[in-house]
């Protein structure tokens, strides 16, 4: 949470700083070693610093170690539904991806504008900033909340 903080605020040295602490407290907890390690990486890359970027990602690869793929878990009429970024797996997938939609059109409404710094690598020919923030598995799992419980007055993930 701090490491993501320190993200949010774009502060390099606050994010190395908390990094290097966690490597020296929880050495051998390796799986949340290398989710902060791409989190730093990500810092790095957007604040410029490529060069640095590559370096903690070559780290990362030559350690083997892999980051778990984030998930969100969102429970409709008592079933269980997992989604991970950019998720086509769901039957109705395209009713979810239709409610995002919606829902960016709606906020961008409002006056909200997607942030390109966020994003920490190249674009590939199709795809496009919104799309690329828009398919994070939260906003999938809310997405789905709202085609399946379209009256929902609140969503838990």
């Amino acid at each position: 949470a701090l490491l993501s903080g320190a993200r949010n605020a774009k502060n390099i040295y606050l994010s190395q700083n908390i990094y290097d602490r966690m490597k020296k407290l929880f050495p051998e907890r390796k799986d949340p070693l290398v989710s902060a390690a791409v989190l730093l990486a990500n810092v790095y890359a957007s604040s410029g610093e490529i060069d640095k970027a590559s370096d903690i990602r070559l780290e990362i690869y030559k350690s083997g170690t892999k980051k778990k793929v984030g998930l969100t878990w969102i429970t409709v009429d008592g079933q269980v539904y997992t989604f991970r970024a950019h998720d086509r797996s769901h039957p109705r997938s395209n009713e979810i991806y239709a409610e995002g939609e919606k829902i960016s059109n709606e906020i961008i409404k409002y006056g909200h504008q997607y942030d390109s710094s966020w994003i920490t690598r190249v674009l590939d020919e199709d795809e496009t900033v919104e799309s690329v923030l828009c398919g994070h598995s939260e906003r999938l799992a809310i997405a789905w909340g709202f085609v399946a419980n379209p009256n929902a007055s609140k969503l838990q993930m």
